[in-house]
C-alpha cells in the first residue's frame, strides 16, 4: 500500500505498509515482519554485459555481428543486475554481441570478430 519511498543503503531494505487478508487474526495490528517476495522466473532470457548498450533517439539498441556486418538491433530490457541487463526481446543466445561500441556505430559496418585469448595464453 505504502512505502518509505527511500532504500537505507547500509541494510540495503525499504520499510513498507502492505495490506493482507488476516482471517484467523494471526498477524496482529503494528507488526513488524520479514518478507521475502519469490519473483516470476524468465524461461528463456538473455543476459548482456551492460556496457554493450547503445542508447539512440529511436530507443535502446544493442550492437550484433551477422554475416561480418554490424546490426543495430533494438532490445528490451528487463532486470538491471549493476553490470548486466536481461535482455525480454531482440536477442537469442546465439547473437555475437558487441562489448564497448562506438557511440557513431551504425549497422552496415563490416566487421571483423576478434577471438577472446584466455588470461595466460
Amino acid at each position: 500500500m505504502r512505502t518509505a519511498n527511500a532504500i537505507n543503503p547500509s541494510s540495503r531494505t525499504l520499510l513498507v505498509e502492505v495490506d493482507v487478508d488476516n482471517p484467523d487474526g494471526k498477524l496482529l495490528p503494528g507488526a513488524y515482519t520479514f518478507v521475502h517476495f519469490q519473483l516470476p522466473g524468465r524461461a528463456e532470457t538473455v543476459t548482456v554485459p551492460a556496457n554493450t548498450l547503445l542508447f539512440r533517439s529511436e530507443g535502446l539498441r544493442v550492437g550484433v555481428v551477422r554475416d561480418g556486418k554490424v546490426d543495430l538491433v533494438p532490445i528490451t530490457i528487463g532486470r538491471d543486475y549493476g553490470d548486466k541487463v536481461e535482455v525480454l526481446s531482440g536477442l537469442s543466445h546465439t547473437d555475437q554481441v558487441i562489448v564497448n561500441p562506438s557511440d557513431s556505430l551504425v549497422s552496415g559496418t563490416a566487421v571483423r570478430v576478434q577471438r577472446h585469448k584466455p588470461v595466460g595464453a
